[in-house]
């Protein structure tokens, strides 16, 4: 698997400059997302071993009965459905366009449909591996793009005062950038673009960014990167009016049924946990697994939720008489978690293709709040976790 500094690497010496004349296929729209980014690099790259073609066309992917079996997570319905052609024709094409502009495959011009082919075998498995890395490329890409087609300044402007005066010059800043580079003539157009290079380095830095044409009350979150979001807004307003927004949510995400998971970034990065482990426990060995376990609850820590890294494959009995006290979803046992972090670690060095330590540091400096070194060694997590176990004995 491809290290984040060799996707950096690869972006930073691949030519990025838009111009109208290479502004077919996009580079951004409205339906390149993470989750749909990682789903489409998935369905690309199965379909393609399954029928060992080389060729391919959006419709061929689109079409396939691999997708209509994956796409049913998202509750859109079926992709052979002419009435959601409307949502087909735009969640398969964008991606792939995404995906052509920035290297990963490559499009023959010449005749239409335009023909795909796999450009970059490594950068698709990169992105197809697990939601966290599709999100990680958009991000990479987005940086490289904005530094090679000299935007910083008016992004930093922006971030940098978080007002709506500036957000607006932002907005048409991008939007004349836009009509400059591109066939774009449309005047509402544009916002399909710049909303994505916008909240997804807004999601990077920690800020505000767009929602719904205007600037966010919030810094951006996760659940807006995703084209499969719940609508917290929606939720919220079931909220009993002496229940915190925090403690609603807990509520909320104790009620979901386990495995299926609230969003498809979710329930994709299960899927990819259950196929790799089967019924077999990471804790205990035992042949009876049938629970995948966020180690640090997703109500607490819900950037976290998609993360192979803080999900295990555990039995029932471990995970409601130990993960859970009592059974209460609401509560972790922390020596029994600890435990838990110790044997994913065995899981992550024993695959790190699958796997990523330096995202499991990251777990665990989200989890504890700690300050763990991006290039903290194998040893070093170890005892900080039997360290950290010891003084909960």
């Amino acid at each position: 698997m491809l290290s984040d500094d060799e996707v950096k690497s690869f972006l930073s010496n691949k030519n990025l400059k838009l111009t109208k004349e290479n502004s077919n296929p996009r580079p951004f729209d409205q339906k390149v997302t993470m989750d749909n980014l990682n789903t489409v690099a998935y369905l690309i790259d199965q379909i393609v071993k399954e029928d060992k073609k080389q060729n391919f066309t959006t419709t061929y992917i689109w079409k396939h009965n691999t997708s209509e079996e994956y796409v049913q997570m998202y509750g859109k319905g079926s992709v052979f459905d002419k009435k959601k052609k409307a949502e087909w024709d735009k969640f398969f094409p964008q991606p792939m366009n995404f995906l052509t502009y920035f290297g990963v495959l490559a499009r023959d011009e010449s005749k239409t449909p335009h023909k795909y082919q796999i450009s970059n075998k490594e950068l698709l498995e990169f992105i197809k591996s697990q939601p966290n890395r599709s999100l990680k490329f958009l991000i990479y890409a987005t940086k490289e793009f904005i530094k090679q087609n000299d935007l910083t300044d008016i992004l930093n402007n922006f971030f940098n005062l978080e007002t709506k005066s500036e957000f607006n010059k932002l907005r048409e800043n991008l939007k004349s950038f836009i009509f400059k580079n591109t066939k774009i003539k449309k005047k509402d157009e544009p916002s399909r673009i710049y909303n994505k290079i916008i909240n997804h380095v807004a999601y990077d830095l920690g800020k505000k960014g767009n929602y719904k044409g205007r600037m966010s009350e919030d810094v951006i979150q996760i659940e807006e990167l995703q084209y499969n979001q719940k609508n917290w807004y929606d939720i919220l307003s079931g909220k009993p009016k002496k229940t915190s927004r925090a403690e609603y949510k807990k509520q909320y995400y104790a009620n979901l049924a386990e495995e299926d998971g609230i969003d498809v970034s979710e329930r994709i990065a299960k899927k990819n946990i259950v196929e790799k482990h089967k019924f077999i426990s990471e804790f205990s060995g035992k042949d009876t697994a049938n629970e995948t376990h966020h180690i640090f609850m997703k109500s607490e820590f819900s950037k976290l939720r998609f993360l192979h890294e803080n999900l295990i494959r555990i039995t029932a009995g471990e995970h409601l008489e130990k993960a859970h006290p009592l059974g209460n979803r609401m509560k972790v046992d922390e020596k029994f978690q600890t435990e838990l972090l110790l044997a994913k670690l065995k899981s992550i060095l024993a695959d790190q293709n699958f796997y990523d330590f330096k995202t499991f540091v990251y777990v665990l400096n989200t989890g504890f709040n700690e300050k763990l070194d991006d290039n903290v060694s194998v040893d070093e997590v170890k005892n900080f976790l039997l360290k950290r176990l010891k003084t909960l004995n």
